[in-house]
């Protein structure tokens, strides 16, 4: 077998492209309706602690997939495979990073709740673009 088949073609780029603005689309408006929740019942920090958790996940997954792309061009699996998980890792570490920094700038006006579905709400948004990028190579397949 030969490397040649793990390339992928432009269009196949655009189309993850595309999966993953959709993404972050999605991430925004459920980002948006928490914060204007939140902002309802308990006012200005609840709003603000909404789209601190929100708006950690959209940062986290803009620089994965900055560095994902990385390897865009790449024929070889291992380098496709090795770029992907420090992708991941680099999300996960400017994720706890952020929040880290909002609760030692923000700590005693946070809402925790506020803060804690916004972020849920856009993880699993983000979990979503890898689910539908993975059901679309499988009908290709």
């Amino acid at each position: 077998m030969s490397n040649n088949n793990l390339a992928a073609s432009a269009p196949e780029i655009e189309k993850v492209t595309a999966i993953f603005k959709r993404a972050a689309k999605w991430q925004s408006i459920s980002t948006l309706g928490i914060a204007a929740v939140a902002y309802v019942l308990a006012g200005t920090p609840g709003l603000i602690s909404a789209l601190i958790g929100g708006g950690v996940v959209l940062i986290g997954s803009f620089v994965a997939t900055r560095i994902a792309r990385r390897s865009e061009k790449s024929t070889q699996a291992g380098a496709i495979l090795i770029n992907m998980l420090l992708a991941e890792a680099v999300k996960i570490l400017v994720i706890v990073m952020l929040l880290w920094l909002s609760f030692k700038v923000y700590a005693d006006q946070l809402v925790l709740m506020a803060l804690f579905c916004s972020l849920a709400a856009a993880a699993i948004l983000s979990g979503s673009a890898v689910y539908a990028l993975n059901s679309e190579s499988e009908k290709q397949g």
